[in-house]
């Protein structure tokens, strides 16, 4: 009761399953920003705690919460509720997680126009709001961030394993494609039953169904992402020169500056090194592109590089 509603809080009255499209609007939001928290049994105007004067949220079926949820976004809301009480009085939590994959999107209108077709809300200070450009931007910039860093982690995994060790499942369609004619085909219906774990996830239920492949499987090729360090990597100079911020002989003194100033040494998805050669992704240089760095800037920059070095 100290804090007040904000980009990780909201309080109301009662549960009442009429208001999902109002709840599940808030959820949307907390799930695009960074999770959140909605307390049922604190009245508003004055805020007190005063419990739930209702069974509402005792009583419904997490399942139905579920469902409306899944019915009206994608993708999924991760979420979880439980209730505690105070003395005496029960009051109601539901729990949102940070999304995983964003932005979380409104695909059918909810009734009362709370939530059209295609409108993302993203959570401001007290506020569950349809998204402004430079919050959806953001986002957009992070899901190609983490898509390039998953990329830059399976191919160090299948650098590990051996390539020839490494096939891929498309478990979409669930298919193990290849160069040739040849593929391995899980049936459709088998495939709805297979539950894949997530990274820091586990299945719900014990005893749900996983993946097992039993036996020798012969007439595929292994399948290797194209990659190259020439096309996907730039060197300093390489960076430097496409940001126009070598110096006039042409030296990375200031590109070395500038890559300091803006830590790109201490993001993998920016940044590999290989032996002696230090080399930067794409996604390093669209993000100091995006800074519109001059040469000018980048001559400060170094002036307070070289401040920072004198001091050590």
């Amino acid at each position: 009761m100290k804090h007040r509603e904000g980009k990780k809080l909201e309080f109301k009255a009662n549960f009442n399953f009429g208001s999902m499209n109002t709840y599940s609007k808030t959820m949307a939001a907390f799930a695009n920003t960074s999770g959140g928290v909605i307390v049922f049994g604190v009245q508003d105007k004055p805020r007190k705690p005063e419990g739930m004067t209702n069974s509402n949220f005792l009583d419904v079926d997490a399942e139905r919460i579920s469902h409306y949820l899944n019915e009206h976004y994608s993708p999924e809301i991760l979420w979880e509720m439980f209730d505690f009480e105070v003395d005496g009085k029960t009051y109601g939590v539901i729990l949102i997680e940070e999304a995983p994959f964003k932005p979380v999107v409104c695909k059918k209108e909810t009734i009362k126009q709370v939530a059209r077709e295609s409108d993302i809300f993203y959570r401001y200070s007290g506020r569950s709001e349809r998204i402004k450009f430079s919050e959806l931007q953001r986002l957009l910039d992070e899901n190609r961030q983490n898509e390039r860093k998953k990329w830059m982690e399976h191919i160090e995994r299948i650098a590990e394993i051996g390539p020839q060790n490494i096939m891929l499942m498309d478990i979409l369609r669930g298919e193990i494609p290849n160069d040739t004619d040849t593929k391995i085909i899980v049936d459709k219906e088998l495939l709805k039953q297979i539950k894949f774990i997530q990274e820091g996830r586990f299945v719900e239920k014990a005893g749900a169904p996983a993946l097992k492949l039993v036996g020798n499987v012969e007439g595929v090729d292994t399948i290797i992402p194209k990659f190259s360090l020439e096309d996907d990597f730039y060197t300093t100079k390489q960076l430097g020169e496409a940001l126009g911020l070598l110096s006039e002989k042409g030296s990375t003194t200031y590109m070395t500056a500038v890559i300091w100033k803006y830590g790109i040494q201490d993001k993998e998805e920016y940044y590999q090194h290989k032996g002696t050669q230090k080399l930067y992704s794409k996604l390093a240089l669209e993000y100091l592109q995006g800074l519109d760095l001059t040469i000018e800037k980048a001559k400060e920059i170094h002036k307070e590089y070289l401040a920072e070095k004198r001091k050590k």
